[in-house]
């Protein structure tokens, strides 16, 4: 399927061009990507429009079917998968490129099984690949970035801040 220039653009999809997502998650045409959390739909949409496949995750039927829906609107679902499911439930064979995600994915899980599922999500996620938590405005995230640093030993860390305020944290896996 080809896919418009304008769709591989992040302004079509309300993203900033020098934003953390646009700027640092890169992953290959046709490679697996995973999206969760809130407010995910556009970034689901603009790396289907680069060539990846897309599995889009929340505990929400309406969240998942807004990202589905979309996708059909825009000419993007064979490469955008919705599951209405939270990140404990999340397994698969397949390797992940990229794992974009809002600290409301993680809503409900306690200190033991939020490490249970960011070292699942990390087994699952090729050399070079990448995981970014964008909190954006959320209520509890710049805390919340924070606190993920300890998590990734071994990654390549950067947290970028908005006021003072860390905003979004991105981790690059290196090669084992």
């Amino acid at each position: 399927i080809k896919i418009l220039k304008e769709y591989q653009r992040p302004e079509h999809w309300g993203l900033q061009p020098d934003g953390v997502l646009a700027r640092e998650v890169r992953p290959p045409v046709a490679s697996h990507v995973l999206v969760a959390g809130d407010d995910t739909e556009r970034a689901a949409l603009y790396l289907a429009a680069h060539g990846c496949e897309v599995f889009a995750i929340d505990q929400g039927r309406d969240a998942v079917e807004r990202v589905v829906n979309a996708a059909e609107a825009a000419g993007l679902t064979d490469r955008v998968h919705g599951y209405i499911a939270d990140l404990r439930e999340w397994s698969s064979d397949i390797r992940l490129s990229a794992v974009v995600c809002t600290p409301s994915a993680f809503i409900g899980l306690d200190k033991g099984e939020l490490g249970r599922v960011i070292e699942s999500l990390q087994g699952a996620t090729a050399d070079g690949g990448v995981h970014l938590v964008d909190a954006g405005n959320a209520s509890g995230g710049a805390q919340f970035v924070e606190e993920l640093s300890a998590q990734y030993a071994g990654w390549k860390i950067m947290v970028e801040a908005a006021g003072g305020v860390s905003t979004s944290f991105l981790a690059r896996k290196g090669a084992a």
